[in-house]
């Protein structure tokens, strides 16, 4: 297991040398498992971050601060806009504009107090999002600690018929824990741009499920096949179509019968879930392929850096 680790942390580092999109904060790294729509929302003057030059991904988001992200990805008229009536919420307020016009779009709760420090929900957060995007529910996505009768079940349900939402491994979606910075910002950039939401692969053969960004569609191969008997693998292939001109080997999930384990010992898996008498892996590549070629900071070499972070992250939420 050491060798393993060991392995796993050279070909991070090596990949970490290569270089992805920056999201220019100095707290959010190149291999961020959000680096892509944190990059995307900055790059669209939704977010700026802190004035130490932070982005702070794991602190939990504010009401305040989800209120001004949307107000600004919907690009929202912020003039004119009816005192929405929060005793903690003055017109003086800095931000009040952002708040006001919110909640004349009818995309926040009203009560008496918007105790805008306070934690942003993860049910606040879809009722936001599927309101704000006019995103529809369809088809029979549910999830099991959100019954009929929640107060944002349609907009949970919606989040999820939009490929925007998977909820957790076990089935859950937690309506009611905080949402942090980084989890807002890919469910955000879901929800403005048809590249951050997902598809799905089902591999028959592996018996799982993995979602990747539609991003991903026309630029990879995906292939299942057996290796020997109790040893099966999915492997996914970068499309070069403009430098080396070739599909490249840019990760594979792994499924190895117990039996098989002890021939498999010290070798640079990733281990991800344990589902009856198997155990499913994720493998990336030794080095990139572009090093023998010099070409390391080519436009090729990052997206290939890039899917393989990308991968190696989706990877760990197969079902």
């Amino acid at each position: 297991m050491k060798k393993c680790l060991a392995v796993l942390f050279s070909i991070m580092l090596f990949f970490s040398s290569v270089g992805t999109a920056s999201a220019a904060f100095k707290d959010v790294s190149k291999t961020h498992w959000a680096v892509d729509e944190i990059t995307y929302l900055t790059e669209n003057k939704v977010i700026n971050g802190y004035t130490d030059g932070t982005f702070r991904p794991q602190e939990k988001l504010t009401r305040l601060q989800a209120m001004i992200l949307m107000a600004k990805a919907l690009k929202l008229d912020l003039s004119n806009r009816p005192n929405p009536g929060f005793k903690d919420m003055p017109p003086s307020h800095k931000s009040y504009k952002y708040v006001a016009a919110v909640m004349d779009e009818g995309l926040f709760p009203k009560n008496n107090y918007l105790y805008p420090n306070k934690p942003m929900t993860r049910d606040h957060m879809a009722n936001m999002l599927a309101k704000g995007f006019d995103l529809k529910a369809s088809g029979n996505h549910s999830f099991k600690d959100v019954s009929s009768k929640h107060w944002a079940y349609q907009s949970i349900k919606a989040l999820a018929s939009n490929n925007i939402t998977l909820g957790y491994t076990d089935g859950t979606f937690r309506p009611n824990n905080a949402v942090t910075r980084a989890q807002f910002a890919t469910f955000l950039a879901k929800a403005k741009a048809d590249q951050f939401k997902t598809f799905s692969y089902y591999s028959q053969m592996l018996g799982y499920k993995i979602e990747l960004p539609n991003y991903m569609k026309d630029k990879i191969t995906i292939k299942d096949k057996k290796v020997e008997d109790g040893v099966y693998t999915t492997e996914f292939y970068y499309m070069d179509k403009t430098n080396l001109k070739k599909d490249l080997f840019v990760g594979a999930i792994r499924k190895i019968h117990k039996s098989k384990m002890p021939e498999y010992q010290g070798a640079p898996y990733n281990p991800l879930k344990i589902k009856g008498d198997y155990h499913y892996f994720y493998q990336g590549p030794s080095e990139s392929p572009y090093t023998m070629n010099g070409q390391l900071h080519s436009p090729e070499a990052k997206e290939f850096s890039k899917i393989y972070f990308k991968i190696n992250h989706m990877s760990k939420g197969i079902q």
